[in-house]
């Protein structure tokens, strides 16, 4: 069984810029590399933009690491499409939605220049996307500080192709993800169908800046880049707090169309909140019953990972909102270089379970067909090439 992946990632290059207006071309990333003995070591390729260097999301460009990840730097920036499908092919995956890198952390204190780099990255995103022969599809960057420009970007991806989502993190630009400049977003992303992505990154500036250069650092961790203090803080319990005012908050019962899919995470954090939610329920203006709606709607999901309590989870949650992800190509503790073997040696789910999670959810999440083509046309499942090659990161 190939997998329906919702969690890959691009990284971006040079070209991913390609499509910037005139007027910001001026003001274009440049790719910088550092040199190897420096506290970036080997992720030595940062990007500068706007007199800043952006090492989140660092390009691959020349960098030391991204040639040591054994897929190729052109399938990881997504200029040649068929070594991507190659990568994915040897790692059993069907379809997958690409998330960007650069834009996990704050790309532009300009609202306006972010605004003009996240069109370009669409653009080119896009374009990649659609010479894929629908197998590659993407969650679009939008414009949070600038509303009325998301909304037109929605739009504009929407018609493009290939765009199944809008991504976002925890918090964009310190502001949550329920404040009222935020619902004309939603409410386009649901008349155009397509899901938000909330995934962990540096939606925080704030806090950033707090963690990373208001206090000492430990002595373990002078031999780790500064971006990496306060990581947990910065990404995972913002995209929690995002679930909370999702639910609590009441988006998800004002926007009762749109679909919100938590990646990057793995699930088991989330039967704490709703278990939380729950309780409070009478107190607030949604009871127990309210609450559990989004997810018998199948509105909600959640990217599981192979070494949780996924039983526990189905039992609290539902089955219909798990979902998988490869994380292709990062290196971090979610890539997964055969998400399908790594669910299945576990040994304690059943076959419809692992379909769900591996297929049919994210099918349905996104509109996808459910039936593998392989195992349509008796191939078993299985592309050949067993072992994927871009296994050179530990």
């Amino acid at each position: 069984m190939r997998i329906l992946d919702v969690d890959g990632h691009m990284e971006e290059g040079v070209q991913t810029w390609q499509y910037l207006e005139r007027e910001y071309w001026p003001r274009r990333p440049i790719p910088v590399i550092v040199p190897e003995d420096t506290i970036w070591g080997e992720w030595n390729g940062l990007w500068l933009i706007d007199t800043r260097a952006r090492d989140f999301g660092g390009t691959p460009t020349g960098m030391i690491m991204a040639r040591k990840k054994g897929i190729p730097v052109g399938a990881q920036e997504l200029t040649d499409v068929p070594a991507r499908l190659r990568a994915m092919d040897e790692a059993g995956i069907e379809r997958q939605v690409l998330i960007p890198s650069l834009f996990m952390g704050p790309v532009a204190e300009d609202p306006d220049l972010e605004a003009a780099l996240m069109r370009s990255y669409n653009t080119f995103v896009a374009t990649q996307c659609n010479q894929s022969g629908g197998r590659l599809f993407y969650a679009a960057v939008v414009p949070f500080r600038r509303p009325q420009q998301a909304v037109q970007e929605i739009r504009r991806v929407k018609a493009m192709g290939s765009c199944v989502s809008i991504f976002m993190r925890g918090m964009e630009w310190d502001t949550r993800v329920d404040h009222p400049s935020h619902l004309p977003i939603f409410e386009a992303a649901e008349q155009a169908g397509l899901a938000i992505q909330v995934h962990t990154g540096r939606g925080s500036p704030t806090i950033m800046r707090m963690l990373q250069w208001g206090q000492p650092r430990p002595k373990y961790d002078f031999d780790l880049p500064p971006t990496t203090d306060g990581r947990p803080l910065i990404g995972p319990l913002l995209v929690q707090f995002a679930f909370n005012r999702i639910m609590e908050g009441g988006l998800i019962f004002e926007f009762p169309k749109l679909k919100w899919v938590f990646c990057e995470l793995g699930s088991e954090w989330m039967v704490p909140e709703m278990t939380r939610l729950l309780r409070t329920g009478p107190t607030s203006q949604w009871g127990p019953r309210d609450y559990r709606r989004p997810f018998e709607e199948q509105r909600i999901y959640v990217t599981a990972e192979p070494d949780e309590d996924l039983p526990y989870v189905m039992r609290k949650l539902s089955e219909d909102c798990l979902v998988c992800s490869s994380d292709m190509p990062h290196h971090d503790t979610s890539r997964h270089e055969r998400v399908e073997d790594e669910f299945r040696k576990r040994g304690d789910l059943s076959e419809r379970q692992l379909r769900k999670i591996l297929r049919e959810n994210a099918a349905r999440l996104f509109g996808w067909p459910a039936e593998d083509p392989l195992e349509t046309n008796g191939a078993g499942g299985r592309s050949v090439g067993t072992q994927p090659q871009w296994s050179g990161v530990r």
